[in-house]
């Protein structure tokens, strides 16, 4: 007769509960079980047992517990990696339905560029008042924040239209022209972005110009670019509307081609139901037609 075994009867299949799951999360974020119990509420004997039945529903140990430490099992780094996703997207919850909950005193959200955002401040009164009596809140950025998840409620994005979802609205709204500026007609040494020229448009332009120049600074942030190239630093590569309105600048080059590009504004359709964004995706459309001109270099 087999000796009987003295590995626990583990089930051969199971459903592990989530509310186990984000307790096993918290005590490999919080590098103990009375850490994770401080954080959730939970006294430690409840965290180390609600561990326990993790562990004995999936049929696996997930710590190698010792006198004093509490290392994850190969096991356990399997399944905190494939656990972590789902951690982020419960975290999402919230947000994605709070962005379908009507709140006319929410705040509009605008991500943009920085050159499009720091336009946009300009005429920060304006827009202010198109999305009373809520706020107003800028994000700038050139990432491409997700409205389907709630990240934003009104993105302006350049050039090409953006790829998604049919509940995208998408309007083109104007141009942006973009061009070289220095203190000089002719400068000899050039602000460079930091990135690989080969993955950026506006890098390899600025790379072509800085031929035979001396690279005096690499900066990404472009409103510091600006400030750099005022003080006599180098040429520049800015939005004619920022470069043009300095009169302590001179256009090196002439913007074409890709140095010219779409404006499209873009909401996600359960974001038209609220007046404050509506008025507010409408007075972009208008200050970007009253500029038109200014925008493109004109």
């Amino acid at each position: 007769m087999a000796a009987p075994s003295l590995d626990p009867p583990w089930p051969a299949e199971a459903e592990p509960s989530w509310d186990d799951l984000r307790i096993f999360l918290a005590v490999v974020a919080h590098g103990s079980m009375n850490g994770a119990g401080r954080s959730m509420g939970l006294s430690q004997p409840t965290v180390a047992r609600r561990v326990k039945a993790l562990e004995e529903t999936l049929g696996v140990s997930l710590f190698q517990r010792g006198p004093n430490s509490l290392d994850l099992t190969e096991a356990g780094r399997a399944v905190l990696e494939a656990a972590s996703p789902m951690a982020e997207a419960a975290n999402a919850v919230p947000r994605v339905a709070a962005a379908y909950r009507p709140d006319p005193s929410a705040p509009v959200r605008i991500t943009a560029t920085a050159s499009v955002s720091l336009f946009l401040s300009l005429h920060a009164a304006e827009i202010h008042e198109a999305a009373q009596p809520a706020e107003t809140a800028y994000i700038p950025t050139r990432r491409k924040l997700d409205l389907a998840a709630g990240e934003a409620d009104i993105a302006l994005r350049m050039r090409t239209l953006p790829d998604g979802s049919d509940d995208l609205v998408v309007r083109r709204i104007g141009q942006i022209a973009f061009a070289m500026y220095a203190r000089t007609p002719d400068p000899q040494a050039v602000i460079a972005p930091p990135e690989d020229p080969t993955l950026s448009r506006q890098a390899a332009y600025v790379a072509e110009f800085a031929k035979g120049r001396t690279i005096s600074a690499r900066i990404g942030d472009m409103p510091i670019r600006y400030q750099a190239a005022r003080t006599g630093l180098g040429a520049a590569f800015l939005p004619c509307w920022l470069g043009d309105s300095d009169p302590d600048l001179v256009q090196v080059t002439r913007p074409q081609g890709d140095l010219i590009e779409d404006v499209f504004l873009v909401i996600h359709r359960r974001s038209r139901s609220r007046e404050s964004v509506q008025r507010v995706a409408d007075a972009l459309a208008t200050l970007f037609k009253r500029h038109r001109k200014a925008l493109v270099g004109g």
